[in-house]
């Protein structure tokens, strides 16, 4: 788990912490899989920053918020996020504005990763966006 002690504040940003944090894990076949996204408040929305490493190399990803309060029952999904794609190491990140939601509209939700196969979409790893205290 990253120090969020040590992530890059921003200028834009209303407070030096997120308000969200999810530890995304890879499933029982990605189980290299890991990474971090955090969540800050902003005047008129929310900034998501995010890194992951351990991914398929040089594949693209669908990443989308959830309904529901654990991983492993996920209901329909609540935000699509911009789509990722993994370098030739299997690292990939991401940096989104988002204006038309809120922390309190995501937090506790499952956030996931799914790898883009043959125009079908495959879930390879979850994480949970929870409150940073």
């Amino acid at each position: 788990m990253q120090d969020i002690q040590n992530v890059t504040k921003y200028s834009f940003m209303e407070q030096d912490r997120p308000v969200l944090m999810a530890n995304i894990a890879g499933n029982a076949d990605h189980q290299a899989l890991n990474g971090t996204v955090y969540a800050y408040t902003l005047p008129n929305g929310i900034y998501l920053q995010g890194d992951i490493e351990g991914l398929p190399k040089s594949s693209d990803f669908a990443f989308h918020v959830h309904e529901g309060l654990v991983c492993e029952q996920l209901g329909k999904k609540i935000l699509i996020l911009p789509d990722l794609m993994s370098d030739e190491n299997g690292k990939a990140s991401t940096q989104t504005y988002l204006d038309r939601v809120n922390s309190t509209q995501i937090a506790g939700r499952p956030i996931v990763l799914n790898l883009k196969v043959d125009g079908d979409e495959v879930q390879i790893a979850c994480g949970l966006l929870s409150r940073v205290l």
